[in-house]
């Protein structure tokens, strides 16, 4: 299950990632998320990864979404972009997320409350 929560008046959105979704799991909820009326390429994002099972997931899988974000969901050059990942064994992946992405400033987490402070700093 991926869900997002906007909260405009501080500029950012929640994305909160549970289970073992697959690839079009991710992109259909990229697709909502960009649809949302409170949407902007300026939003602050966290996506939060802490309570996934991101075991399934090889990299070639995570660079075909990384491929798809690239051309779907905009990022101005300044948005905070705070990466929660579900374990240290994962970090690697999104690592190489964060480089492939052309814009945007990218730091990663293993606590969700470190990535909502960050956010909000």
């Amino acid at each position: 299950m991926i869900e997002h929560n906007i909260v405009a008046a501080k500029n950012y959105a929640y994305i909160t990632i549970k289970g073992s979704p697959d690839l079009d799991a991710f992109v259909r909820a990229a697709r909502i998320f960009k649809n949302d009326p409170s949407y902007s390429a300026k939003l602050h994002r966290i996506c939060d990864f802490s309570q996934s099972d991101m075991s399934h997931i090889r990299m070639e899988t995570f660079l075909r979404f990384t491929e798809f974000a690239l051309r779907e969901i905009t990022l101005a050059p300044d948005t905070k972009v705070a990466l929660v990942a579900p374990d240290r064994d994962r970090m690697g992946i999104f690592e190489q997320f964060a480089l492939n992405i052309d814009s945007g400033v990218f730091k990663l987490f293993t606590d969700p409350m470190d990535a909502v402070d960050w956010i909000q700093s």
